[in-house]
């Protein structure tokens, strides 16, 4: 869970980043033609997608070094 995480917030974050520089990841320029404009969306959920995984697995890292 935590490979995956950091995964979707690596290219959430980089996606919503790098068009900044001029640069693109080739994935989201499929989204961009399937979601149109609301591609920035897509990006801030994939990236909070990612955090929240990351989150879960500490979370239970914790509780299960608590017990």
């Amino acid at each position: 869970m935590l490979r995956a995480g950091i995964i979707f917030l690596i290219l959430g974050v980089g996606a919503f980043i790098l068009p900044q520089f001029g640069l693109q990841f080739k994935l989201f320029n499929v989204l961009e033609d399937l979601f149109g404009e609301s591609q920035t969306l897509v990006e801030i959920g994939v990236a909070v997608l990612g955090a929240i995984l990351v989150v879960i697995h500490f979370a239970k890292k914790n509780n299960s070094s608590a017990a």
